[in-house]
């Protein structure tokens, strides 16, 4: 598909284009070939929608079969929504180029090869063996939301601006409850000594050994060392060897509420490190669902052994 499809992407042409290819028509019943071995067929064609251009992020309900009508694919099914970029086609016959010039809330079937989908427009290695190369693919597509990216920036800048200013008032709140008054450090970082080390503090680039208890502001566990801490907060994993968690400091393998902090501990030595997010995970939720977008971390660490 080497040209954008705006000559079939008002309902009328496409109409039009129908009536006249009987050929199209009567290998699939109410669908225009619009490209060789591409049919599309509108169900819902919605002039007042915003048109989607090359480069919007389109918003979508997507539903694949064989042409038997076994399900491939079903987005109604996972929580996550479908978004892609819209983009020209780059080839005869591929389907990505068919949202450029529909409308927000227009809603279609697109009929194209197995092979082609798969081979060129998703990139496969291989078409899966369980489908016919030479057979069809339908699509159902719902184009439910577009935006361009700048759009979308703006609004995931201001949903992070929102949540920081969320994060900060629950750490301030945490902080007078518990009476902390230990100011932190430029990047905002709070290290809380707990006990003194009786070494030299570690030096960036060398190996340390720590000892740690990880925890959200209100209470819960999501990481630790320690068997026993494991097994009382309910994130003990019988399969893991606990034991002092060892890495080169300084070299990004870890956190950077960690690398900062553990500079500051004398071998030996304990101390609680309150991480804003910032120097955490910021809006990245961790896999596991205990840490969030925005979460303050808690770690009472042990500088172990260092190297």
């Amino acid at each position: 598909m080497k040209k954008v499809f705006l000559g079939w992407l008002t309902f009328s042409l496409v109409m039009a284009a129908i009536s006249c290819d009987q050929k199209a028509a009567s290998k699939y019943p109410g669908y225009d070939e619009i490209e060789n071995g591409l049919f599309l067929k509108y169900h819902t064609k919605n002039e007042e929608g915003r048109i989607v251009n090359i480069g919007d992020i389109i918003t979508l309900y997507m539903n694949y079969t064989t042409e038997d009508d076994s399900v491939l694919f079903d987005s109604s099914q996972d929580p996550r929504p479908v978004q892609m970029r819209a983009d020209s086609g780059k080839f005869d016959g591929d389907f990505m180029g068919v949202f450029i010039g529909m409308n927000e809330g227009d809603s279609v079937s697109v009929m194209v090869n197995a092979d082609t989908f798969y081979m060129k427009s998703a990139g496969y290695p291989e078409t899966p063996p369980f489908i016919d190369s030479a057979s069809m693919l339908k699509f159902t597509l719902a184009v439910k939301k577009v935006e361009t990216m700048e759009e979308i920036e703006a609004q995931q800048a201001e949903a992070n601006k929102a949540g920081e200013v969320e994060e900060m008032e629950i750490l301030e709140s945490y902080l007078n409850t518990n009476g902390i008054t230990t100011a932190p450090t430029a990047s905002g970082l709070i290290i809380i000594p707990t006990k003194a080390g009786n070494g030299l503090k570690p030096q960036v680039g060398q190996e340390v050994s720590v000892n740690y208890k990880g925890y959200l502001i209100d209470g819960r566990y999501f990481d630790t060392s320690d068997e026993e801490a494991a097994k009382e907060n309910g994130v003990y994993n019988p399969g893991r060897d606990y034991a002092p968690f060892t890495f080169t400091l300084g070299q990004g393998q870890v956190i950077p509420g960690w690398d900062e902090g553990i500079q500051q501990i004398a071998e030996g030595g304990e101390a609680t490190l309150i991480i804003p997010s910032k120097l955490a995970y910021g809006a990245n939720p961790r896999p596991g669902g205990v840490i969030q977008a925005f979460n303050t971390l808690i770690f009472e660490v042990e500088l172990v052994d260092v190297k």
